[in-house]
Order: C-alpha cells, then sequence, then structure tokens
C-alpha cells in the first residue's frame, strides 16, 4: 500500500499510472485504484499550495518594489520581480500546467514593465540588460516587450530562444511575437503611402 502524493514527471509517467489503475480496475483491485486515485489527489493539492504560495510572493515582492522610494533601490526591486514573474509564468504553464497561474504572472510582467519604463532611463536600462538574463524565460518576455522599441537587440534574443529551447512556452510565445511583427512589417512595407 502506496500513501503521499503521484510524482508525475512527465507524459511517460502518467501514462504508466493510467496503465496501473486500469489493470487494478480490470482485477476488481479497490485497494489499489483508491491508493492512486489518493496519490493523484495529493498531488493536485500540492500542486494548489504551490500555486497559492507563488503568486502570494509575486504579490508581495510587487507590494515591496512599488513601496520602495529610493529610486535605484526601487528600480531593484521592480527588476526581481519582474524576474520572478516571467519565470512563475513558465511555471504556471508548464510545470503547473495552470492557466490562471501563467495569466496572473504573464499580467504582473506587463505591470511591472510598464513601472520600470516608468522609473526613466535607469529603467529602460534595467530592462535591456535582462535581454541578457540567465533566464529563457526572462529574455523571452523582456525581448518581446521590446521588439518594437529595439529589434536589432530584441530579435536574435528571440531567435536565440527558438533555436535552443523549442517547444518550451517562451519559444512559443516569443516565436509567435516575432511572426506577428514580422507580418506587421510586411504589410506596412506593402502599402502605399496615401496621396490625398
Amino acid at each position: 500500500m502506496r500513501r503521499g502524493p503521484l510524482k508525475i514527471e512527465s507524459l511517460e509517467a502518467l501514462r504508466e499510472i493510467a496503465q496501473r489503475f486500469i489493470k487494478a480496475h480490470e482485477d476488481n483491485d479497490l485497494e489499489t485504484q483508491r491508493d492512486i486515485l489518493c496519490g493523484l489527489i495529493e498531488n493536485e493539492q500540492e500542486a494548489y499550495q504551490r500555486k497559492l504560495k507563488l503568486l502570494a510572493e509575486l504579490k508581495t515582492l510587487m507590494q515591496e518594489a512599488r513601496a520602495t522610494k529610493d529610486i535605484a533601490e526601487r528600480i531593484s526591486r521592480l527588476v526581481e520581480a519582474f524576474r520572478f514573474s516571467c519565470d512563475l509564468r513558465a511555471i504556471g504553464y508548464e510545470e503547473l500546467a495552470d492557466q490562471e497561474t501563467g495569466d496572473k504572472a504573464q499580467a504582473g510582467t506587463f505591470k511591472l514593465y510598464d513601472q520600470l519604463k516608468a522609473a526613466g532611463p535607469e529603467g529602460h536600462a534595467a530592462l535591456v540588460k535582462l535581454l541578457d538574463d540567465p533566464s529563457r524565460d526572462v529574455r523571452s518576455s523582456v525581448a518581446v516587450l521590446l521588439l518594437r522599441q529595439m529589434p536589432e537587440r530584441a530579435i536574435p534574443v528571440i531567435e536565440e530562444i527558438e533555436r535552443t529551447e523549442r517547444g518550451s512556452d517562451a519559444s512559443i510565445s516569443a516565436g509567435f511575437a516575432l511572426r506577428c511583427y514580422q507580418r506587421e512589417l510586411e504589410q506596412s512595407q506593402a502599402t502605399p503611402p496615401s496621396t490625398s
């Protein structure tokens, strides 16, 4: 008898759990079925608690940044919160498979981006520096946000993420933003100027 949450690290692991459950069902092994279901429920409860903790942490980081009066300290805290929100977006969509967490983190990223831009040249410089961040999720988010302002810096970052991080949320969302940007450029170049 196994107790505790089931660790599902891959689709293969999930498939194996499903096969064990089907076998237990076919064998009319109610104890094993109950054990598997309890493990899945505990796994879901752990994921939900992790979600709540991470969203609360994001909220705290954003509030601390907002409350800071010193501009250099404020920018530093905004960058910390921005990095956290970008990574949380990926955790929400990829690890937790939770749309709400990913969406709330994305909304936080947009707010933090606006606050960094509003902080003047120092805030903008901090954003540009994030194009070289070690986290692919941070690089992806900031590259998308700076794409129209600094395509010469943002496009190579997006292309590198697409090349090295295939299938990740960072690659898919950044690649989509780049294709939209390129399409807009093509359409603006194809449209003749008005002579009226």
